[in-house]
């Protein structure tokens, strides 16, 4: 199936932001596995000493992307299932064009059939059967 330019555009901007919401989630993942380790060494984490404003920000910034993604999915979700309709709409021309030609090859024959005289055929069976 052909796609559109802009459907492709739309996939590929969904692509990214699917991407820059992931690497957000594995930058807290990160964050949030340093602060278990520094905490497990009893040893204070100088990024929660200043206030984690880092880890909030980036907090902030993956709520965004995530919204963003969500919006860019179901505008692919849309699209997608616009380009399928239309597929289906395109077949069923293609087959009502198909079975209007086949209904007239088989009108046109069956007038060409009726138009011939062939039946019955005369044959001599005297030529056809060795007599013993």
């Amino acid at each position: 199936a052909v796609v559109s330019t802009q459907s492709t555009g739309t996939i590929k901007k969904y692509a990214d932001a699917k991407f820059e919401y992931l690497a957000y989630c594995l930058k807290i993942k990160e964050m949030d596995d340093e602060e278990y380790t520094f905490n497990s060494l009893d040893d204070p984490l100088p990024r929660v000493e200043d206030g984690n404003y880092e880890y909030r920000v980036v907090l902030r910034c993956r709520g965004q992307a995530r919204a963003h993604f969500l919006q860019l999915r179901s505008d692919v979700r849309v699209k997608l299932q616009l380009l399928n309709s239309k597929h289906v709409q395109d077949l069923t021309e293609q087959l009502e064009k198909w079975t209007k030609v086949l209904l007239q090859y088989y009108e046109d024959c069956l007038h060409i059939s009726k138009k011939a005289n062939v039946f019955p055929i005369d044959i001599d069976l005297s030529t056809v059967v060795d007599a013993q």
